[in-house]
């Protein structure tokens, strides 16, 4: 018995050695909080590349005529790739992909997301999204001149005839694999919701996501907070907030 017990201390014990640590954690995990800190960092440097054009691009605006742009096609192409940036790669995976997985399998008692593998593969196909939408700033869109300005919209004419070169390739290609990731995100999040709820938690009675009064003191922008049935007393609901707040 005494030899069993220490093999299995032993079996325990490796299979905690070989958890990742470092860089190895996030790149390799599966944990629906790493995979939202992943997610939340991405936004962030997303928004201060976003945020460094759309200064660019008032700076050129504060006066008549071209002020620090050699050409108006690079204003354009400033202008597509904020939009794109902002959209795809800023608010879309830090409200989705950073507060919703991080709080989603909180909100519902689930241990983690139904798809954990999906998950961080979903989060990794943005930063090949985003390094192509990079990539299409700096090879020829419009005859003589580099990247896409053609709007962030990239309506036709002027993405196709009006660009002949690579640079809407590479725009559009960046944003199929946004669009992937969206897709298996949300795969991710219906199942999760609909199969992964605690014991008698129906749709009905999930809780809600509302946004933090700043006199409230609690340090996060989302939370979860409150009860969705209405018939719910409202001194149950601070024992209801403070209970999965802690979780």
């Amino acid at each position: 018995m005494a030899t069993g017990a220490t093999t299995h201390d032993d079996h325990a014990h490796d299979d905690h050695a070989h958890h990742p640590t470092g860089w190895k954690r996030y790149v390799y995990s599966t944990n629906h909080k790493d995979i939202g800190t992943m997610y939340l960092v991405f936004a962030i440097i997303a928004g201060v590349i976003g945020a460094a054009m759309s200064i660019a691009i008032r700076a050129e605006l504060m006066f008549p005529g071209i002020q620090i742009f050699h050409e108006t096609h690079t204003y354009n192409v400033f202008v597509t790739s904020h939009g794109l940036i902002m959209i795809f790669f800023m608010v879309m995976p830090a409200m989705i992909g950073g507060f919703g997985n991080w709080f989603v399998p909180l909100m519902i008692g689930a241990p983690d997301m139904a798809f954990p593998r999906m998950n961080n593969v979903s989060f990794w196909l943005l930063p090949a999204s985003f390094a192509l939408l990079l990539t299409s700033t700096f090879v020829e869109g419009e005859p003589g001149a580099n990247g896409v300005g053609a709007g962030w919209t990239m309506y036709a004419p002027l993405s196709t005839s009006g660009h002949p070169g690579p640079a809407v390739d590479f725009a559009i290609l960046s944003i199929h694999l946004a669009g992937a990731s969206s897709i298996l995100g949300a795969i991710n999040f219906i199942t999760t919701i609909f199969n992964m709820r605690a014991p008698g938690m129906t749709l009905h009675k999930m809780p809600a996501v509302r946004v933090v009064d700043p006199g409230d003191g609690v340090p996060a922008a989302v939370v979860a907070a409150g009860a969705c049935r209405r018939d719910h007393n409202a001194a149950d609901r601070p024992q209801l907030r403070h209970h999965l707040l802690r979780r």
